[in-house]
């Protein structure tokens, strides 16, 4: 079944439901595998158009084509695939300049972020693909929905929606999406989305929409761009409706996401449920909900009027929160997992330029780092290094140290080891002048050819636990 006709068929059915009526519907089928323009494409509404703010010579372009396959919710994005109850056809997505240098063009959502403006060619894009003129005489209370995959880099390479009420004359800003899971290996992961359009579009003859595309050439950015399929506009056909609205949809864990009664028509009563969470104000007009626990809530909304129960569901996303765990080689600290940002603190300064998975730190000091993925910071434990702090080491063992003449160091346990230590080598003013180890196995170790000036030595042996503190004087 093709899109058009599921989309048909989609809309008898809703209309039956007596909730809510699709009453106009775009899915881009262009026939084009890749590379036709959304200024050449004309849908069963009538021809998009686009406007073009300040921009390089090489921007980003909105394209429709299967080079991005459209997907219902919870598939990874593709190229042309056969359409099926998971994929959907052609799209409205951001592809690169089909011209000049770099002549990418149409690879799906895949753009070029940029970085060589005034040397070699400027990516800034800033356009806007437009929606034919949208009649909604005689619809009231109307939401738009669409799929979408988004990723770029913040609000620098970003996508957002636009409303106008008047053909197109004057716009203004309607939602500016979240950008969607970063969960595919390659690109970006297919989500339903849905908002209401303002009052000023009920009954209205002259509506328009419009997706924005910004680029602000920094070089910094993430495929996909952005891809939009199957958008369509639904009006309540009832005098009641359930409906409401989330500040966020996808939040790190231990955040908390407001959630506001926006329904229409007479409510006697309404009641907020969300499964194993507990509500604080179940029957209020809004309600504020923090979540512990990662993973996808339903949060759903029943009002009724009359005996009849109306509901609306939403689906919120709670991304973990990392818990990075360091790991000591010598003086190299370290921490596994594929992290988005990195930085190291010495206590609750950050260390300059201390922004990669490991950090080489020079003596004392109490050492943290704070990960990001998914946009979600973590805090490690704090790796504590203090080379003069007495504990124990090897427990069962006592050691000794000497100094020969000869300058040989020479260390002795009263038990063999049973696991390596590090040995370093200090002076009196805490400087580290030398390191080895000791292996497991033995109880003895020695340091030849170590030439010391006169003066007091501190030997610290050490695992990753504990430490012993010895003395020597040459």
């Amino acid at each position: 079944m093709n899109k058009f006709l599921f989309a048909i068929a989609l809309l008898i059915c809703t209309s039956y439901l007596g909730y809510s009526q699709r009453f106009w519907v775009e899915n881009f089928e262009s026939g084009s595998s890749t590379g036709m323009l959304v200024t050449a494409y004309v849908g069963p509404n009538g021809a998009w158009t686009q406007s073009i703010g300040t921009e390089g010579d090489q921007p980003n372009v909105w394209y429709v084509s299967c080079a991005e396959n459209g997907h219902t919710t919870g598939v990874c994005g593709t190229g042309c695939a056969a359409v099926s109850t998971t994929a959907t056809g052609a799209t409205l997505h951001i592809g690169g300049n089909p011209g000049g240098i770099t002549g990418t063009g149409d690879l799906g959502a895949s753009y070029d972020a940029g970085g060589f403006c005034g040397l070699v060619y400027c990516t800034n894009t800033d356009r806007k693909a437009i929606s034919p003129v949208i009649n909604c005489t005689g619809k009231y209370t109307i939401t738009m929905s669409f799929y979408y995959i988004e990723a770029g880099e913040t609000t620098n390479d970003d996508a957002s929606v636009y409303y106008s009420a008047d053909a197109g004359l004057t716009w203004s800003l309607l939602v500016n999406p979240a950008k969607t899971l970063p969960i595919c290996p390659l690109q970006g992961y297919w989500t339903h989305y849905s908002y209401p359009l303002p009052s000023s579009a009920d009954n209205n003859p002259n509506v328009k929409i419009a997706f924005r595309w910004v680029n602000n050439d920094d070089g910094i950015g993430t495929d996909p761009s952005v891809a939009i399929d199957s958008i369509s506009l639904s009006a309540s056909t009832t005098t009641t409706a359930a409906s409401f609205t989330t500040n966020l949809s996808t939040t790190c864990q231990d955040s908390c996401i407001i959630f506001t009664n926006t329904s229409s028509g007479a409510i006697d009563s309404l009641t907020w449920s969300m499964p194993g969470v507990t509500i604080a104000h179940p029957h209020g007009n809004i309600d504020t909900i923090c979540f512990s626990t990662p993973g996808t809530h339903d949060m759903t909304l029943t009002v009724y009027h009359g005996g009849t129960a109306y509901t609306s569901i939403h689906t919120v996303t709670i991304i973990p929160t990392p818990s990075p765990a360091i790991t000591v080689s010598g003086h190299t600290l370290s921490v596994s997992g594929a992290y988005t940002t990195y930085q190291w603190y010495n206590g609750t300064t950050p260390i300059a330029g201390a922004t990669t998975n490991s950090y080489t730190f020079p003596g004392t000091g109490t050492y943290t780092v704070i990960v990001d993925s998914a946009g979600c910071p973590g805090f490690s434990t704090p790796y504590v290094f203090n080379p003069l702090a007495i504990e124990g080491v090897n427990k069962t063992n006592d050691y000794r140290v000497t100094f020969t003449s000869t300058n040989s160091l020479k260390l002795f346990a009263t038990d063999i080891l049973d696991e390596n230590l590090n040995i370093g080598i200090y002076d009196a003013a805490g400087r580290e002048l030398f390191t080895d180890v000791w292996n497991k196995g033995t109880e003895f170790k020695s340091i030849n050819n170590l030439v010391l000036p006169e003066g007091i030595y501190l030997v610290r042996l050490s695992n990753l636990q504990t430490s012993v503190v010895l003395r020597f004087a040459k």
